[in-house]
């Protein structure tokens, strides 16, 4: 699949996923994702026999979710289905560093078997807001300009047509704001690295950062997104979760305009004001 405009270093990512390992993995916002899994699951009354989980901590989310026998698929620009067709895909908090997001939705539907479940989940708009404007008020400050920091990433509406767009079905688009306390900015950014998830942005400054603008990054963060009545700093991550089944003619649809066989006043007469 070709990729017109690269947001994402991919082999940027590899590095820091490799060093996060070595750091030991910071794993709560997968878990968080896990258990939002599970919910969404147990009210789904069907048993899936195929399985394939996507990303670079897949074994972690099949581990989570109790498939031992899923199939692991690592997170790639074209993903290794090996020919195979699934009933349920999980795509487990990779999109968000796609450069082509659209098109690995496009690849899921394409393998899932008719009337197949895909989840996906993903970092949303809001994730890091925090980090992104204290990084953007030091540099202003400090260096009278603004250079990319924290990822752009999707917002709910985008994710929802992205959906649409893919061919998909029945689409949900839901998020959730997950807020954390740290007792410094710093502490956050030790958790980032622990994640994997600092800038693989192509056009990220490749030189060190200024100590005069990280510490005014640190006084603003500091000062701006502190905890009230408390001690520490707060950060959000906003979590999306997508839902979207393979088209199937067994689905329910919506009835064709002008099919209904009463008129809207009858309804309505029916209810006492």
């Amino acid at each position: 699949m070709s990729i017109s405009r690269k947001i994402f270093d991919m082999n940027a990512l590899k590095m820091k996923q490799n060093r996060a390992h070595i750091l030991g993995q910071v794993n709560f916002v997968d878990e968080f994702a896990i258990n939002h899994s599970i919910e969404i699951l147990s009210d789904i009354k069907r048993q899936f026999n195929h399985i394939a989980i996507v990303g670079n901590k897949a074994k972690l989310w099949a581990n989570g979710l109790g498939f031992k026998n899923a199939n692991l698929i690592d997170e790639a620009e074209t993903l290794n289905f090996k020919n195979k067709q699934f009933d349920l895909i999980i795509h487990a908090l990779s999109l968000h560093r796609c450069n082509d997001p659209l098109g690995q939705l496009i690849q899921v539907c394409h393998v899932l078997k008719p009337d197949g479940l895909m989840l996906a989940f993903l970092c949303g708009g809001e994730t890091l807001r925090e980090v992104r404007t204290s990084f953007e008020a030091a540099e202003i400050e400090i260096e009278n300009g603004v250079s990319p920091r924290v990822s752009p990433m999707i917002e709910i509406r985008d994710a929802g047509n992205l959906l649409v767009r893919a061919g998909f079905a029945l689409t949900v688009a839901e998020r959730t704001n997950l807020e954390v306390t740290y007792k410094s900015p710093i502490d956050l950014l030790y958790d980032l690295r622990g994640m994997g998830e600092t800038s693989i942005l192509y056009n990220r400054k490749k030189s060190f950062l200024k100590r005069s603008t990280f510490n005014k990054f640190l006084e603003i963060y500091s000062n701006r997104h502190n905890v009230p009545r408390g001690h520490g700093v707060r950060a959000t991550f906003q979590l999306l979760c997508l839902t979207g089944w393979a088209p199937s003619i067994n689905q329910q649809k919506p009835l064709k305009p002008g099919s209904a066989s009463h008129h809207l006043s009858e309804v309505l007469s029916t209810y006492k004001l």
